[in-house]
């Protein structure tokens, strides 16, 4: 038997169903555990283990223009690779170069999404679809 898949012919109700299977797939490997815990351990540049605690939201609770530490892992998540600022190791100032600078991502750090960041299109989707069960 052989499996005809025309794509053109796909029914869009099946592509957005296939589109959120990948992205509960994807949050999956989110950081979820640090949403129960309210405290996330992470080691600074020098190796030193560090903890910070975090806001432990609970459904309901409102927190006008603040994000969620849901929020927060699912977008840690989803733009993982996201460059969130460049730091410049060898600086010039008179002629204003910098060589060999270091690129600073999410890495599915919680820590550093804010508070107050700006959410991406597809985190706000998945967060206000699905909310988060603790199993």
């Amino acid at each position: 038997m052989s499996k005809n898949i025309k794509t053109q012919e796909a029914k869009l109700d099946l592509i957005t169903k296939f589109l959120d299977y990948a992205n509960c797939a994807d949050a999956s490997y989110a950081m979820l555990q640090y949403v129960f815990k309210g405290i996330i351990k992470y080691k600074n540049d020098n190796g030193n283990e560090l903890e910070k605690k975090v806001d432990t939201q609970r459904l309901g609770d409102k927190h006008n223009n603040q994000n969620s530490i849901y929020a927060r892992a699912i977008q840690a998540r989803f733009e993982q690779n996201k460059i969130v600022k460049i730091e410049p190791k060898y600086c010039i100032s008179l002629i204003n170069t910098c060589f060999d600078s270091k690129e600073i991502t999410l890495d599915n750090d919680i820590s550093r999404v804010g508070l107050n960041d700006a959410l991406s299109k597809r985190t706000i989707d998945f967060v206000n679809r699905f909310k988060l069960l603790k199993h």
